[in-house]
């Protein structure tokens, strides 16, 4: 199986992981504007390390899924831990920390969905290495 053949099995899934990036990046963006006007970010981590980050994932799975299947899986193995691991503090921290439980829930149930949308993409890396070799 060619890389284009991954290519386009991957693209609804790879979509969708943008599509979370970006919400990742919309999230810390609307945090960063809130916190210049004195104002509580959306949840307790807000920074331009973190669009800066979300971007470079951006990048990594969308060249890895086009040209490098490996890199798109090394990409979405450490996605998935890190957006698995910001689901965590809603269970863990002060919920003080968000200016309301709707922004709390919210931010685990699109990183819920951003590890979901993960481990799909690793399983279709998986099925793609087994029809290759």
């Amino acid at each position: 199986m060619s890389p284009k053949t991954f290519w386009r099995e991957l693209q609804p899934i790879l979509a969708y992981q943008w599509n979370y990036l970006l919400l990742c990046i919309a999230w810390n963006v609307a945090g960063i504007i809130l916190r210049a006007n004195g104002e509580a970010a959306l949840g307790p981590s807000a920074s331009l390390t973190a669009v800066m980050v979300s971007a470079l994932f951006m990048l990594v799975l969308g060249l890895g899924a086009w040209r490098w299947p490996l890199v798109y899986a090394l990409g979405s193995c450490l996605l998935l831990f890190q957006a698995s691991s910001a689901v965590i503090p809603a269970y863990t921290q002060d919920p003080n920390l968000w200016p309301s439980d709707y922004w709390r829930w919210g931010g685990a149930l699109l990183n819920g969905i951003g590890s979901l949308l993960c481990a799909m993409g690793l399983l279709r890396w998986w099925k793609y290495q087994k029809v290759a070799s």
